[in-house]
């Protein structure tokens, strides 16, 4: 598996863990004991996933590691991130009403 391979599944993985961040925070509001650290840590992990969407591209043309694996894993994990993102936040209560 190659380095730009690797990357590709940590984002993969990465997904749940947003997931689960943002929908506990979402339950903490409503509980009316928001925590913060959910939040920061979710939006941290959302970033990450991103910036490591680029890397992986970079990491893949520069150094010639291009794989049949990347081209089917790559844009699962985009379109996996990015519904993830908008399902959970749609479905979970980040705001305080």
């Amino acid at each position: 598996m190659t380095t730009a391979n690797k990357i590709t599944v940590i984002r993969i993985l990465m997904i749940p863990v947003f997931v689960t961040l943002a929908i506990y925070y979402g339950e903490s509001i409503q509980e009316s004991k928001p925590q913060d650290w959910m939040r920061f840590t979710a939006i941290a992990v959302f970033l990450l996933a991103a910036v490591s969407d680029g890397l992986d591209g970079y990491v893949a043309r520069r150094y010639n590691q291009r794989s049949s694996l990347g081209m089917i894993l790559d844009p699962i994990a985009d379109k996996g991130l990015l519904l993830s993102g908008i399902i959970t936040l749609s479905i979970s209560n980040w705001s305080q009403v």
